[in-house]
């Protein structure tokens, strides 16, 4: 049996190699075919935007970085609200219960991308002109993009509060996976429901909900491509002023597929060492 599973797999994994060198060839065709320009020397000519006198590889990885920092700011805020919501989700008090369902169902339902441009045009428009021109300036200096400030204001609040909305679904349902005799028993020790659920409850929930947590935090980080629609210079922005700018579309394709690439197995390894310290030994 166990021979007969290692051809198996074998044979899957040479039909796999077939069908990628087939699509590869079919892709190199059809380039040569149309008669694309694949340059990679684009990455050495000075970039077409911004005002910084610098290549289009310097460009790359400014994107990456400023990619890298928003997704990592908005998981963050992300994580925190959606533990609040989900918590508050599994309420005994009507009016929190529903508030939160409301939540939840509102930017669970309704596109990312109109929620960004609902942010910009008129919740940070909406804002005291003295808060907004503070926090503006800060968020614009720390991301290094002065001017766009209010564009990260929009862009970190419609990207944490989408994705919270599912990671508040994600911690009800770990909450909903303690026995409840683990509810009972921190109740006959004498502690209170906030103690409880912070010292009993959570940790034991969030040990099972690390895999999709992974999952949203993966999305976010993909989501964000979505930003670069109010101006601001993220890995697609850049992919849009190379294919723009140089007519070079297939280089820069395949440029941002690899840092998203990169960005995703990293925040998959990073998740897989934290669940596997978190995993509870057999016995």
């Amino acid at each position: 049996m166990t021979q007969r599973n290692s051809i198996l797999q074998g044979v899957l994994l040479l039909l796999f190699v077939g069908v990628l060198l087939l699509v590869g060839v079919q892709v190199a065709e059809g380039i040569a075919r149309n008669k694309i320009g694949v340059d990679w020397s684009v990455f050495e000519r000075k970039a077409s935007y911004g005002n910084d006198d610098v290549n289009y590889l310097a460009k790359f990885f400014q994107a990456l970085w400023f990619t890298v920092r928003i997704s990592l700011l908005s998981i963050v805020l992300a994580l925190l609200l959606g533990i609040v919501v989900g918590v508050s989700r599994l309420s005994s008090n009507p009016v929190v219960r529903g508030v939160s369902s409301f939540y939840v169902e509102l930017f669970r339902n309704t596109p990312l991308l109109i929620q960004i441009f609902f942010w910009y045009f008129a919740l940070v428009a909406a804002l005291p002109e003295g808060v907004r021109l503070a926090l503006g300036d800060a968020l614009g200096n720390a991301f290094n993009v002065p001017g766009l400030g209010e564009a990260v204001i929009a862009s970190v609040g419609a990207l944490s509060i989408y994705t919270s909305s599912y990671i508040a679904e994600t911690v009800r349902a770990g909450i909903q996976s303690v026995p409840k005799g683990q509810f009972e028993a921190a109740s006959s020790l004498g502690l209170s429901g906030t103690q409880s659920l912070t010292q009993i409850i959570l940790p034991q929930a969030l040990r099972v909900v690390i895999p999709p947590l992974g999952n949203q935090f993966l999305n976010l980080t993909k989501n964000s491509s979505l930003v670069h629609a109010i101006g601001l210079s993220d890995l697609f922005f850049w992919n849009v002023q190379v294919q723009s700018g140089e007519g070079q579309g297939v280089v820069a394709i395949i440029s941002i597929t690899l840092g998203y690439l990169l960005l995703s197995l990293t925040i998959t390894g990073i998740l897989n060492l934290i669940n596997g310290r978190l995993t509870l030994p057999s016995r």
